[in-house]
C-alpha cells in the first residue's frame, strides 16, 4: 500500500512561515532605518534653517546698530559744522566789539537767526515737529511734504489711523518711513510714489510703491545694501514683517504688516 504524503505540508508551513517572519523583520528594519535617517535630515535642515535666522537677526541688529551710528555721526557733524562754526564766528565778532564800536547788529541778528534755524532743525531730526502735540498722522503729512518740495516727488498719501499709538511705537514707524523716503530720495530716482497706511484692529499695514529705476533685489541683498537692511531692521524691532517686490526698470514695492501697534 501507498502511504500519503503528509510530512510535505508542515515543512512548507514552516518555511512559509520563517520566511514571512524574516520578510516582516526586514520591513521592520526598513522602515526604522528610514525614519532614522528622515529624522536626522529634518534635523539637520532644521539645524540649518537656525543657523541662517540667526545670521539674518545679526544682521539685521548690526544693521540697526549701524543706523543709529551713523544717526549720531550725522548730528555730531551738525552741531560741529554749522552751529559750532557759527558760534565760534560770533565769539570772534564780540571780541572785536571794543575796537570796532561802528558795527551794527544786522550780521549778529542774522548769525543768531541762523543759529536758532540750525538748532530747531536738529531738534526737529531727534523727535519731529509735532509729533507728540498733534500724532503720528500729522507728522507723517509733515515729512512727505518736505520730501517733496526739497525732492520734486509727487506723493499720494493716505492715512487711516483711528487710534494713536504709544509715543514710542508712533517715533519708529515715523523712522521706518523716513527710511523709506530716503531711500527714494536717494536711490530710486522716482518722480511719483504711493504711501498707505492703515490701522486696522491691532495691525498697522504700510504700502509703498514707487515709479524709479527698481533693482535686482537679491543681488542688492546679497551686498548688503544699507537701505533695505535698515527698512527691514526697523520693520523688525516692531515685531514686524516686511515684503519688498521689485526689479530693474519696474520701481520699488514694500509692503509692512506690524502687530500690536
Amino acid at each position: 500500500m501507498v502511504q500519503p504524503a503528509t510530512t510535505g505540508a508542515p515543512l512548507d508551513m514552516y518555511v512559509m512561515l520563517i520566511g514571512g517572519t524574516l520578510m516582516l523583520l526586514m520591513m521592520a528594519c526598513g522602515i526604522v532605518i528610514f525614519m532614522v535617517l528622515y529624522q536626522r535630515r529634518m534635523l539637520e535642515h532644521r539645524i540649518r534653517i537656525q543657523e541662517a535666522e540667526a545670521k539674518h537677526q545679526r544682521e539685521l541688529f548690526f544693521s540697526a546698530m549701524d543706523a543709529i551710528e551713523q544717526e549720531r555721526k550725522r548730528l555730531a557733524r551738525d552741531l560741529h559744522d554749522e552751529v559750532g562754526a557759527s558760534l565760534s564766528v560770533m565769539r570772534l565778532m564780540v571780541n572785536e566789539l571794543p575796537t570796532r564800536p561802528q558795527i551794527t547788529t544786522v550780521g549778529y541778528k542774522q548769525l543768531i537767526d541762523n543759529i536758532i534755524e540750525n538748532v530747531r532743525r536738529i531738534s526737529n531730526d531727534l523727535l519731529p515737529q509735532g509729533l507728540e502735540e498733534f500724532g503720528l498722522p500729522y507728522a507723517i503729512e509733515s515729512l512727505c511734504e518736505k520730501v517733496a518740495a526739497v525732492a520734486g516727488i509727487d506723493i499720494n498719501l493716505t492715512i487711516v489711523i483711528p487710534e494713536q499709538p504709544g509715543n514710542t511705537q508712533s517715533l519708529a514707524v515715523y523712522r521706518l518711513l523716513q527710511e523709506l523716503l530716503n531711500n527714494a530720495v536717494k536711490h530710486a530716482e522716482a518722480t511719483e510714489l504711493t504711501l498707505s497706511i492703515r490701522k486696522e484692529n491691532t495691525f498697522l499695514y504700510i504700502k509703498y510703491a514707487d515709479n524709479g529705476r527698481g533693482f535686482d533685489f537679491v543681488e542688492a541683498y546679497q551686498k548688503r545694501s544699507l537701505g533695505l537692511k535698515n527698512i527691514e531692521a526697523r520693520t523688525r524691532l516692531l515685531n514686524g514683517q516686511t515684503r519688498f517686490v521689485t526689479s530693474p526698470g519696474a520701481g520699488l514695492r514694500v509692503d509692512i504688516e506690524i502687530p500690536d501697534l
